[in-house]
Order: C-alpha cells, then structure tokens, then sequence
C-alpha cells in the first residue's frame, strides 16, 4: 500500500456512523462527546414531542431530542441497544455546551477523504438534514446541527 503525502492525509476526516431508526446519520467524530447507555431521563412539562427530556451527565442536565420526530418523522420503539449520543454544541444558538440525540446503538468509526463520499442525489431530505450521502458503508444523512441545537433553545 502507497503511503499518503501530507496533503492526502489533510484531506481524511475522521468521522462516525450514527445508527438511527430509519438511516444512519454522518458527522465528524469531533461532534460526539461520548455515548451512554440509555437511561431515564427527566421530563420537562408541556414539551414538544422531539424534546425527551433531560439526561445528568457529567453534572450536566444535557437536553435529549428525537431526531426521527424533530425530522418530521415517526419515533418508533427504540432498539434494545439504544444509546444516548452527547453532542457538542457548536452554535450560538443555546446557552448549553451539549445535547443529546437518542440513537439505536454504538457508532462505527469511518475515515473518509473526498474520493470515499459522493452526495446522494436521490434521497429526500427533511429539516433537520444538510445533505444525503453514499459512503463505501453505504447511505447515510448528514444532520443540520444547527437546527437541532436551535430547537434545543427553544426549550432548554
């Protein structure tokens, strides 16, 4: 195998595969702070149905979200290997430094350069997605986490 020149390696990024119910979203594995069992979370009154609750993680109350629903779809019954998956927050959108997306197992760590993703000019997208890909592991979601933590403001 032909080693990588410094500019090639620039180019990879590390990132996960998120299994969800319905497609597996693609992030950069900076965007994931770790991923916990799933646990009772804390409810909070009057929310909107994408809004769980809250998780205590870390000594932090860390909003939890479904995806499926905050993607105007259907949340169905969880897997029984369903984990929490801690996101950072990036924007400036909450005050909060993380939330949480309800997922449907462990992420699989892929590393992709430019050549190893193309987008998926077929698939629909929804709100709360940025763009449809195809990678060697198959097709994926690329999730708009922008939006995600500004329903996060919203209620937390």
């Amino acid at each position: 195998m032909k080693a990588m020149t410094p500019a090639e390696q620039d180019t990879i990024v590390s990132s996960l595969l998120v299994p969800m119910q319905q497609k597996n979203l693609l992030v950069p594995n900076v965007a994931i702070a770790e991923v916990v069992p799933k646990s009772t979370l804390s409810p909070l009154e009057n929310a909107p149905p994408w809004f769980l609750g809250y998780l205590e993680w870390r000594g932090e109350q860390v909003p939890v979200l479904s995806f499926e629903v905050a993607n105007s779809q259907v949340h169905a019954q969880d897997a029984s290997q369903a984990r929490i998956a801690v996101f950072n927050a990036v924007s400036d959108k909450s005050r909060r430094r993380f939330f949480g997306l309800l997922v449907q197992g462990i992420p699989r760590q892929i590393k992709l350069g430019e050549a190893d993703i193309r987008e998926d000019s077929q698939a629909s997208l929804a709100q709360a997605e940025k763009q449809a890909v195809i990678t060697q592991l198959g097709k994926a979601s690329i999730p708009d986490l922008d939006y995600l933590e500004g329903l996060v403001a919203r209620v937390a």
